[in-house]
C-alpha cells in the first residue's frame, strides 16, 4: 500500500507539472482553455473558475489532459474564434504542444538543484583493495589512498567518483586523479577506453579499473522482500534479523548474500529474530543464469549506523548546484535516449523496460530513504517522461510536433485524414509498449 500511494504522489505531480507546461504556455499564447485534468476517468473534484476553465482531478491517476478550444472539436463562437487553438500559428502551436516535456525536463533540474544544494550523503571514497594487473594497479593507486578529486572536480562520495569515471567512459580518455595518502596529495593517471555502459547486466566501472571501495559490514537485517519470490514464499519479513543458517553464525549482511550465492535449489533453515522472539523456517534459493542463488530480498542498510570515519557528503553551493542539475538533466536524457535506441536495435533487452509496477516499487523504496532519494526519484521519472512524450509517434507530443514540422516543409498542414490514421497507429505503438512494460512488470513479479 506504501508503494501505491508514492506511486500516485509521484505521478499526480509530474502529471501536474506536464500538463502545466501546456496549459501556461497555451494561455500566454492566447488560446481558451476549457478543461485541465489530471487523471482519467470520474471527476473526484472539479472547480469552474471565472474565465470558464474547468479545472479537475479524476479517479485514474495514470495521465492528463489540457482540452483547448479547437473547431475540430466542436462548434466555437465567432467572437471566440481568435481563441482557438487550430487558429494559431504554427509557432504558437508548436510552442504549445513542447511546453509539457520541456515543464518535464526543466522541473527535473530544478529537483536535482534541490538535492545537489541540500547534500546527497555518502562513503568517503577510500580504497580498500587494488586488483592485481588492473589499470588501478597499473596508475600505482593503493589500499588506504582516498581519491579526492577526478579531472580538477571533487569527489567526496564513491557514488560522485562512479559518475566521474562514467562520464569519461562515454568517450574515453584518461582520467586524472587527485589522490590522498596520508594526508599527502599525489597526482595518478587512468587511462579509460571508450565503451559503452548499456548493457543488460552492467558492472561497475570502479570494479572494472580494479578499485575496491572501503566499506563497512551491514547487520543482516532483511530489508524490502519482492512478491513471489525465494524470500516471500518462505515466510521473510521485512525487519526480520537472520542469526543462523543451517547452524552457521551470520554476522553480517555480505556473509549471508555468500551463503546464498553458494546454495542454489539448496534448502537452509534460517534461525532469525523477528520482534524479539526466534523464529525458524526453510529457504530455498532459485538459480539464477549465472548459477548462483538468488532470494528476491534486500538488506536495510538504515539499521546499520555508518562509521564517523566513512561519512561524507556531496553537496554544491546555489549557483554551481544550477550548473551541476543541467549537467546531470542532460546526461540522464542522453542515457534515456541511448537505452531507447539500444533497444530499438536489439543491443539491450526489452526485458529492461519497466512499466507502473516497477514505477510503485521505486517509488515505494526511495521514499523510505528520505525526501533527497524520492525528489531524485522524481527527477528520473520527470526526464523519462519528457522524452517519452518527444519520441515522434502518432498521439504523443512528439508526434504532433513531427506533424507540424511536415506542415512547415509543406507549407500547409497534413489532410485530417492523414492525422487520423497517424493516430491510430501511434495508439497501436503506444498500447503496443505500455504491454511490454507490464508484461515485464509481471514476470519480475512472478519470476517468469
Amino acid at each position: 500500500m506504501q508503494s501505491l500511494f508514492f506511486f500516485v504522489i509521484a505521478l499526480a505531480i509530474l502529471i501536474a507539472i506536464h500538463e502545466f507546461g501546456h496549459f501556461w504556455v497555451a494561455r500566454r499564447c492566447g488560446v481558451k482553455v476549457l478543461k485541465f485534468s489530471i487523471g482519467f476517468g470520474k471527476p473526484i473534484w472539479q472547480k469552474t473558475a471565472s474565465n470558464g476553465t474547468q479545472y479537475i482531478l479524476a479517479a485514474i491517476p495514470l495521465g492528463g489532459y489540457v482540452k483547448m478550444l479547437d473547431e475540430r472539436e466542436g462548434d466555437v463562437p465567432v467572437e471566440q474564434l481568435d481563441q482557438a487553438f487550430n487558429r494559431q500559428s504554427l509557432g504558437k502551436r508548436t510552442a504549445i504542444v513542447a511546453a509539457g516535456p520541456i515543464a518535464n525536463l526543466l522541473f527535473a533540474i530544478v529537483a536535482y538543484w534541490l538535492v545537489f544544494i541540500s547534500g546527497i550523503p555518502g562513503i568517503k571514497p577510500i580504497v580498500d583493495e587494488v586488483e592485481v594487473g588492473s589499470p588501478a594497479a597499473f596508475a600505482q593507486l593503493m589500499p588506504g589512498d582516498q581519491i579526492n578529486k577526478i579531472n580538477g572536480e571533487l569527489t567526496p562520495t564513491w557514488s560522485s567518483v562512479n559518475q566521474a569515471f562514467m562520464t569519461i567512459a562515454e568517450q574515453g580518455g584518461t582520467a586524472e586523479l587527485s589522490v590522498l595518502t596520508q594526508d599527502i596529495e599525489h597526482l595518478r593517471r587512468i587511462e579509460i577506453t571508450k565503451q559503452s555502459l548499456l548493457t543488460d547486466e552492467p558492472k561497475s566501472i570502479i570494479k572494472q579499473l580494479g578499485l575496491v571501495p572501503m566499506l563497512y559490514d551491514l547487520k543482516p537485517v532483511i530489508g524490502q522482500v519482492i512478491p513471489q519470490q525465494a524470500a516471500e514464499l518462505a515466510g521473510l519479513q521485512t525487519g526480520d534479523i537472520i542469526l543462523l543458517t543451517d547452524g552457521q553464525k551470520i554476522d553480517s549482511w555480505r556473509a549471508w548474500v555468500e551463503v546464498i550465492k553458494a546454495s542454489p535449489e539448496t534448502e537452509l533453515t534460517i534461525a532469525l529474530n523477528r520482534d524479539n522472539r526466534l523464529t525458524t523456517l526453510t529457504l530455498k534459493p532459485n538459480r539464477s543464469e549465472e548459477g548462483h542463488g538468488f532470494i528476491g530480498a534486500g538488506v536495510d542498510a538504515t539499521a546499520t549506523a555508518m562509521p564517523d570515519a566513512l561519512k561524507s557528503e556531496l553537496r554544491y553551493g546555489p549557483l554551481e548546484g544550477i550548473v551541476k542539475a543541467v549537467n546531470m538533466t542532460w546526461q540522464m536524457s542522453s542515457l534515456t535516449i541511448r537505452s531507447f535506441i539500444a533497444m530499438l536495435k536489439g543491443e539491450l533487452s526489452s526485458k529492461n523496460l519497466g512499466g507502473p509496477i516497477s514505477i510503485a516499487q521505486f517509488a515505494g523504496a526511495s521514499a523510505d530513504k528520505g525526501i533527497t532519494a524520492f525528489i531524485s526519484f522524481l527527477a528520473i521519472i520527470s526526464i523519462s517522461l519528457g522524452i517519452l512524450n518527444l519520441l515522434p509517434i502518432p498521439i504523443l507530443d512528439g508526434g504532433h510536433l513531427m506533424l507540424y514540422f511536415f506542415e512547415w516543409l509543406r507549407g500547409k498542414p497534413i489532410s485530417e485524414t492523414v492525422q487520423l490514421q497517424g493516430q491510430k497507429i501511434g495508439l497501436i505503438l503506444l498500447l503496443t509498449l505500455m504491454f511490454f512494460a507490464f508484461f515485464n512488470d509481471l514476470s519480475r513479479l512472478f519470476g517468469l
